[in-house]
């Protein structure tokens, strides 16, 4: 991402397997404040990515993209 987008967005956050989505506070580039979640709280689509995508890691949701393996229990 270019840091010349950053003013176009409303929310951003940082993505991985174990903490799945996290919203991201604000970024600061060149003393400019780009603020996305006041408090740490996530927005409406942070929430929406975190409710989906953990939703497909637990198998209630269909795993449309592969990104899921079923391991037998031993």
């Amino acid at each position: 991402v270019s840091v010349d987008e950053l003013p176009t967005f409303n929310e951003a956050g940082c993505l991985g397997t174990a903490a799945v989505i996290t919203p991201v506070e604000s970024i600061t580039y060149r003393g400019k404040d780009h603020v996305y979640a006041k408090d740490g709280k996530a927005g409406p689509i942070t929430a929406e990515l975190y409710k989906r995508l953990t939703a497909i890691q637990w198998g209630e949701a269909e795993d449309p993209y592969g990104w899921t393996e079923i391991v037998p229990e031993a």
